[in-house]
């Protein structure tokens, strides 16, 4: 995954609104508050979501580097 903006954007706007549905079916808050309860807890998840992938990314570049040096 190299374009860690389109992950962090997609996993917040689909974290926000699972949230957001979510809160509102089944625990009756306002929808407001959901709403905004869903933004600050959903920019942090999608934080460490994007930094994930991005190690990840990493360490299968770092991985690929490694095969290319046994390989010679």
């Amino acid at each position: 995954m190299d374009n860690w903006l389109f992950i962090f954007i997609a996993n917040l706007l689909g974290g926000i609104f699972v949230f957001y549905l979510l809160s509102f079916l089944f625990s009756g808050f306002n929808i407001d508050s959901s709403f905004f309860i869903g933004i600050f807890l959903f920019i942090q998840l999608s934080f460490i979501t994007t930094l994930i992938f991005h190690l990840m990314h990493r360490v299968n570049q770092l991985e690929k580097e490694a095969r290319k040096r046994e390989a010679q």
